[in-house]
Parts: C-alpha cells; structure tokens; sequence
C-alpha cells in the first residue's frame, strides 16, 4: 500500500501511514468497535497519488519516456513485490497443508487474481451475488487494494507522460489539468455507481481514482504559511478518526462519504506540518513507534488478514480477545521481520537497480510460480471434489441409509439431527448446488439467459425448476431426481428475482431492488415462459415465497404467481409449486449461518423451533392462490419434513450441512434429497386449504 521511499522522508506521511494501518488492522480485528476502520485504505491511496505523482514530475523532462518507465516499474517491483510474493506463497501453501481441499479452489483463484493485479474485479464480480456476503472470506481478499495501487502504477506513468508531451509549452500546467480533471470525472462516476451498484463500485478502480488523483494535486500546491501549517493537518486527522469512527458498512462507499477520509488525508500531506514544532502532526510522527509503524506498515497490512482469516480455521474457533491479541502481536513481528530482511534488502539491492532486466526477470519468475501452483492446486481440488461428488451420488442412489437426507425416513437410524463430523464439513463455498458450481445461476444485477441443462441428457421427459436462488439451491436434488427417473431438467434460476411475472420491489427486510433490476427480472421471466415452457414437460416453481414486497402489495404477489400458472398451463404443461426450505433464524433477515453453527455448536443446538421456521408469512402465497381459486391448477409439494421433526428444524442432518450459508440448501444435502424427490413430484396434490393452514404444511 505505501509508496515510493523519498530520500527525505517526511514524518508526517510516515504518521499518517501508522494511523492509516492501524485503523485498517483494529477495523478487522474488532468490526463492531471500529465500524469504519476501513477508510484507512482510502488514506493510503491518498498518499500513494501524491507521492507517485510528486516522484514522476521530478522525471519527466529529465528521461525519454520508454526510459522513464521501464526504471518506474522496475521500481516498483523492487518495492512491492518482494513481501506480496512470500505473503502469497505462505497462504497457499498453509491452505493446502492445514485446511480442508475443498477450501484449495476458492484460495488458489484469489492466488492468481492476486498475482495478476486483478483481486478488486475478482471480489466485484463475487459482491453481485449477494450469497458471498455470508461466505467465509479469502485470506487473499485484501490484496484487492493492491490490485487498485498496481492498476494505477501501471496508467498513472502513462498517462502523465502523455499529458507532458501534449502540453509540451507548459508540461506542468497541462500535467496538472489533467490530474484535476482525472479527479472530477472520476469522482463524479464513483457518486454514480455508488448510488447505483455499491457492492462492486467498491472495488472498481475507475471509482477510486479520483482518490489518488487528489493526492496528485497536492503535489502542485505550495505548503500553507503561518499556523495554517499547525492547525490544517490536525483538522485533517480528525476528519479521517471521525469517518473510522461513524461510518459502518453500510454507508455508501466510495461516494460522497469518502470525501471526509480522502480530504482528511490530503489536509494532513498538504499542511505540511513544522516537524520542529512541538504541537504539529509532524512532531508527534517522529515519535520512534508511530514512525516505526509507518515503516512497516505494508509489511504489516499484508500478514495482518491472513492471519485473521486463517487462524480461526486451523484452532477451529472464532477469535476471542487472546487470540485477537495474539494476531496482533504476530502481525507486528512478521511485520518488522518482513520490512528487514525482505523489504529493504530488495528495495536497496544494487544487484537489481544496477539492472533492471533482473528485476523484471525476477517478477514474471515470481508470478510465474504463483500461478504454476495455484492451478496445480485448483486441478487437484478439482479431482478431489469430482471423487467426493461420486462417492456422495453412490451413497444417496445406492443405499447408505443413515447419510444425510437418507436418515429422516429410516426408523433404524440413530440420533438423526445430534451427530456431524465437523472435521468432515466442507468449506461453505465450496458446498455449494451445481447451479453455482456450473455458473448457470443468473444474477438479478445481470440480464442474461443462463440455464442449467441437469438429470439425464438423453431423458423423455424434461423437468423445467424455475425460480430464484432458491430454486438453484434444489438444483443438484433435481439433477439426481432426473438421473433416476430419465428426466432431462432445466433449471432457470435467478438471484432475488422470483417465479413471477410482476418483479418485487424490496426484499421483506427492506432491500430496495432498482428499477433497472426489477424490469430484468420481469423480462427474464417472460422469456422464461415464452421460450423454456414450451420445451418442458413439468414446470416446477420454487422460491423464497415469503421473502419479498411486490407493488401493490399481496394481491398483486398473488396476480403475478397465477399469470405465470396461467401462462403454463395454457401451454398444456402441468405446474407443481415448491414449499421453501425452513428459515434458520428468528426472521428472514436473521438467518443462522448453518455451516457456522455446525462447527462451533453441537449439532442439536443448530436448529429453530418449527412455529419459527415456518411463520404463516411463508404460505401467504399458497393462500392468495387457494382463494383466486387457483389450487386445482397447480399441485404442491411439501418439503418440511425432509428437515424437520414435530418440534424443531435441523441445520445438520445425518451428519451432514443442510445448508451452505443461512438459507440455502448445500451441494451435499440437495443431492442426499435426490432420491426422495424422484418420488415427491409424482405424487403431489393439489394445493389446498391446508397447505397453508399449518406452518409445518
């Protein structure tokens, strides 16, 4: 995250890169105390835009510009990659000796979008589902900063270089306008994409360099004159102590609330506070341990999440304060120890600057390794989990009794919902249905046609699972159901976008759907209807019933759910309805994290009470329906009792995670209830009155 080393190196910058990793590193540790710890990030790319930019203006006039740059980036290998290389290698190779294999995959492509500057688009593009935002995180996952820092190292040269060479009669000037101008467009599109999409305008870098190109305009300002010089840096740390202090996740980011962390930073840099008077910001960054922790302080931002992250797994318990502690300590250590022997020899090498090809050549070797071992490990994780998948579909086709979903309907089996090998759980991630591990789930932030083609490909009769995410979780349950009975299944399943031909607009908690989403999932669902429906033999549909606000409220949910029917069944196909899974918590919004629960909780302890996993909210629609006169028209198919027992339902069932996060059903047990639904969809009834009436169906 730091930048370049000038010869003299300013006390102030080096204070406010201690804070700056401090508020990051205690954000991470303690998220709930420091909710906006945070925008210690923004502080560094703030300090990275002024020092980069101050750096290259020196340049250019004085090198050609091909000579210019190959000696930047040379230097910036020297600089960066060195630590980024032994922190990288070290996770990989601690996920593959401590951590299960079904954790290998997930770690080894953050590896490689790691080691090729893309982490920030990585994460973008697994923040629009908003499944990821119950997942485990990556140890990688912070490298996604440095992605943006990388990105911007590799254009802000350029780009300078060609402003300087347009502008030839007055270099400085038109370097200067352009950087401004870099600032407002970019500036303008983060307000922008912020309002529209801000889980991926967080990690999009052309919405965070107007961050960068304000540190790069200071560096075109003179230092303020007088007590200016005193008062302005402090202003501007406690600016960026009252953004870590107020904000939470859930402020807009990087929109307007940004400005007070990226201007608190640039007042701080362009105070340029007296280092000789005793009351400046200066003065209190010369102090040996704040200046100390500015030094280390990339060292320090790379071992810290690791450690976070990988330690929970390896002790198989959350941090608790000793821990916390202990993370702390052994991040200043690795710190230190990284800064001194890795750090400052490479950057200080004369063996590398005296040659740049070497560093260059050092580079590619580097990530030439990186990612020669994280393929290997994703191509080995592959194998493992094609072996698991065989061995799981032999055991539900093939008689394990007692395994999983198998369990609920054999008297012989004991303690059915208190016994699961933890050791045996597979990360969540990558416990997920095959409609995520096939890629053929849509998005309601996208507007595709993704369709899963499941069961038997030569099957007479096609199955058609339509829904929302859902119905994608049932999609390996269907895809065993077709392999038994020769059905080909299709399943079209979209994120937050139900069965219905009338878009929700809101979540039942209050998530907002825009209007862009709304008339995709809308256009989704005729297409559906217009296109699929007619290849289908049976369409079932299956989604969070209760888990959405349409306009104009339930009746005009229930108009939506029977033009679908309607549609259907003027087509001559028969439609069956699918009652959803139990909720794992007291309401919708507070879902219990099954897989969670499961390793830190005995197995019995993972369950809710039936009354509450199944409040009347969940058959809302079967009653609309009922009452339309709509349930002779569509058969219904039961599904609590693979889950539950007269009393409580269960997040672990013979021995397995139902679930892979806090709602939706695993790989593991989707494919378990294979068997039974094979049987379930035959004889299903039509809707009734009660199939409302009671919670449990």
């Amino acid at each position: 995250m730091p930048s370049t080393r000038q010869t003299h190196v300013r006390s102030d910058i080096q204070g406010l890169r201690a804070l700056a990793i401090g508020l990051v590193v205690l954000y991470h540790l303690w998220p709930n105390r420091l909710t906006g710890g945070y925008v210690g990030v923004d502080v560094f790319f703030v300090i990275s835009g002024f020092l980069i930019t101050s750096h290259l203006l020196g340049l250019i006039g004085e090198q050609r510009g091909p000579q210019l740059l190959v000696g930047f980036y040379a230097r910036r290998i020297r600089r960066l990659a060195p630590a980024a290389v032994v922190v990288t290698a070290c996770v990989l190779v601690t996920t593959l000796l401590v951590l299960p294999a079904t954790s290998w995959a997930p770690t080894a492509w953050h590896v490689l979008a790691s080691t090729f500057f893309v982490e920030n688009w990585h994460l973008a593009a697994q923040s629009v589902s908003y499944l990821e935002s119950a997942s485990q995180p990556s140890p990688m996952q912070h490298f996604w900063s440095l992605s943006v820092e990388e990105q911007f190292y590799i254009v802000w040269p350029v780009l300078l270089l060609v402003a300087a060479v347009l502008g030839r009669s007055n270099r400085r000037r038109a370097i200067a306008v352009t950087v401004a101008l870099v600032a407002v467009v970019s500036m303008v599109w983060a307000v922008t994409h912020t309002a529209l999409d801000p889980d991926v305008a967080f990690f999009d870098t052309s919405a965070r360099a107007w961050q960068f190109a304000v540190g790069g305009m200071l560096a075109f300002l003179r230092a303020p004159r007088g007590w200016l010089r005193g008062v302005l840096p402090w202003v501007g740390v406690l600016a960026v102590f009252a953004a870590a202090l107020l904000f939470t996740d859930g402020t807009p980011f990087p929109g307007i609330a940004a400005l007070v962390p990226t201007l608190g930073a640039a007042l701080v840099i362009g105070g340029r506070g007296d280092e000789e008077s005793t009351w400046s910001w200066s003065f209190v960054s010369r102090f040996g341990p704040v200046r100390w922790l500015g030094d280390v302080s990339y060292s320090a931002y790379l071992w810290h999440w690791p450690l976070i992250v990988l330690l929970p797994q390896i002790v198989g318990r959350d941090l608790d304060l000793r821990l916390k502690l202990g993370v702390l300590a052994t991040t200043l250590v690795l710190a230190a120890l990284s800064f001194t022997f890795i750090e400052n020899p490479f950057r200080k090498s004369r063996r590398f600057s005296q040659r740049r090809r070497r560093s260059y050549l050092a580079g590619v070797l580097a990530a030439a390794v990186l990612a020669s071992a994280a393929l290997g490990s994703v191509g080995v994780a592959k194998a493992a989990s094609d072996a698991a998948d065989a061995s799981l579909i032999a055991k539900v086709t093939k008689g394990d009794s007692c395994y999983a979903a198998a369990a609920i309907s054999d008297p012989d089996c004991k303690d059915v919902f208190g016994t699961v090998d933890r050791t045996q759980l597979p990360a969540p991630l990558a416990d997920k249905p095959l409609a995520w591990q096939d890629d053929c789930i849509d998005d309601v932030t996208q507007n595709t046609e993704k369709l899963c083609q499941l069961g038997d490909p030569n099957g007479t009769t096609t199955v058609l699972l339509w829904g929302d995410s859902h119905a994608g979780a049932w999609s390996s349950a269907f895809d065993i159901a077709g392999k038994i009975q020769h059905w080909r299944v299709i399943v079209a399943a979209r994120n937050k976008c139900p069965s219905s031909l009338v878009a929700p607009e809101a979540t039942s908690f209050g998530e907002a759907l825009p209007k862009d989403q709304q008339q995709w999932c809308t256009d989704r669902n005729r297409w559906v209807q217009d296109t699929v429906v007619p290849k289908a033999d049976k369409v079932v549909l299956a989604d969070l019933w209760a888990n959405y606000v349409f306009p104009g409220g339930a009746d005009r949910q229930d108009r939506g759910y029977e033009g679908v029917i309607d549609a259907v069944r003027d087509a001559g196909r028969d439609v069956s309805v699918m009652q959803h899974v139990p909720l794992t918590g007291r309401t919708l919004e507070a879902k219990v994290w099954g897989p969670k629960c499961l390793a830190q909780e005995p197995a019995a302890s993972c369950s809710n009470p039936l009354a509450t996993a199944y409040p009347p909210s969940t058959s809302a629609a079967f009653r609309g329906l009922v009452d339309d006169g709509y349930g002779e028209r569509v058969r219904y198919v039961p599904v609590h009792q693979q889950f539950c027992d007269d009393e409580r339902c269960y997040s672990g069932i013979g021995g397995v995670s139902v679930y892979f996060d806090g709602s939706h059903l695993s790989h593991t047990y989707s494919t378990s209830l294979g068997p039974w639904l094979a049987g379930a969809l035959d004889r299903a009834e039509p809707l009734g009155d009660s199939d409302y009436s009671a919670p449990a169906g």
